[in-house]
Formats: structure tokens, C-alpha cells, sequence
């Protein structure tokens, strides 16, 4: 993502949460309704193939700004871990997951397959206390540099979802299966992007 991420989480009685993105969600809405301004003004002020041009560009930076900005989350629900990323749902139930871990971002495995967990950050935001302590920390002797324990890692995201995973298994893996869809939302923003590249396509040849 080219923004900063931040974690949000909406815990309920239960514990069981709901994560999504951070500043990119924020950023993705801002993009939008720019956008969505400046179609009306295209509208308005322009005529012809030009405006065609423009309200389309509008439509396929919306419909990308949704897919990867505001749309991404990973839902706890009492039977399965629901991730959205940008174009497919997965379904994954408690009792399939092995592990989650960190890398480019947080990865869910299963026995035969692994989620890429779009709406999770891999870095958590970091106050100015925390930077200020970074600083000092690579001011430290190499010893002591190794015993301190690295913050910016969403470790707590990670222990939660696998905490979950043990508390809200239910019956045999076996008989469970990972499955994953498109949502209504995505083919919504799919087939408006379609529409709209062929608009600017018939514009720009005609």
C-alpha cells in the first residue's frame, strides 16, 4: 500500500474483533469522494469525448481506492476467521488454522494452503514516545540493542487470531472445509471499472 497502515479494532463481549485498515482506509474514502467531485465538475464543465475521458478516469480510481483502500478487513466471527481482501473472500474455520505469522504481511496457514491477509498490517503505528525510544535503542551497545524487544510488529493482532483459533475450534478439521467467494461488492466495482475502461477506449478511437 503506498500509505501508512494502522490498525482499528471494534472488540466485542466476546472478543471477538473486527480489524480493517487504518490511514489507507481514511486515505481510500478521500480519494473517493475527490474523485466523485471532480466527475460532477467534468459533468459540468466539459463536453463531448473529453468528459467521457475524465468522468471514466474518476470511475476507475473510485473503484480501485474501494478494492484496496476501504474495502480489506479480517473478520472474527464465532465459526470461522473471515479475511476480504481486494478481489476474494476467505472463508477459513477456526479449527483448519496451524499458525499465523508475519511477513510482507500476516499469513494465516492452514494444513494445505495459505491466507495473505490484506486488511492487517504488517507494522503497527508507532507514537513519537516509541520512535524517540528507537532512536535511543540504536544508540545502545550491540548487547544490549539484542535485548530489546521490537515493537512495530502487529504481534498482538497475530496472538489474538491464534489465541481464537484454539479457544473457538469446534468438532474435527476433517470434516471442515477452507473455502473462498467474490462478494457482490467486488463484481459491483469489477464490472464499473469494465464499463468505464470501455467508455474511455470508445472516447479515445472514435
Amino acid at each position: 500500500m503506498p500509505w501508512t497502515m494502522r490498525l482499528t479494532g471494534s472488540q466485542m463481549a466476546s472478543g471477538i474483533g473486527t480489524y480493517r485498515l487504518g490511514g489507507g482506509r481514511v486515505v481510500g474514502w478521500w480519494i473517493i469522494a475527490l474523485m466523485v467531485l471532480m466527475a460532477g465538475s467534468s459533468l459540468v464543465t466539459q463536453t463531448g469525448s473529453n468528459r467521457t475521458i475524465s468522468v471514466g478516469l474518476c470511475v476507475l480510481v473510485v473503484c480501485a481506492s474501494y478494492l484496496l483502500g476501504v474495502r480489506p478487513a479480517v473478520l472474527e466471527r464465532p465459526d470461522e476467521l473471515r479475511v476480504l481482501n481486494p478481489l476474494r473472500t476467505v472463508h477459513i474455520p477456526w479449527s483448519l488454522i496451524t499458525e499465523v505469522r508475519v511477513k510482507d504481511v500476516v499469513i494465516v496457514d492452514t494444513a494445505t494452503s495459505q491466507t495473505r491477509c490484506y486488511g492487517l498490517p504488517r507494522r503497527e503505528r508507532r507514537s513519537a514516545a516509541a520512535a524517540m525510544n528507537s532512536a535511543i535503542t540504536a544508540r545502545l551497545p550491540l548487547n544490549a540493542r539484542m535485548d530489546a524487544t521490537p515493537t512495530n510488529l502487529s504481534r498482538s493482532v497475530v496472538d489474538l487470531i491464534e489465541e481464537h483459533a484454539k479457544s473457538l475450534a469446534v468438532g474435527s478439521s476433517t470434516q471442515l472445509e477452507l473455502t473462498r467467494s467474490v462478494d457482490r461488492d467486488v463484481m459491483v466495482a469489477l464490472v464499473t471499472a469494465f464499463a468505464a475502461l470501455m467508455s474511455i477506449g470508445f472516447s479515445l478511437w472514435a
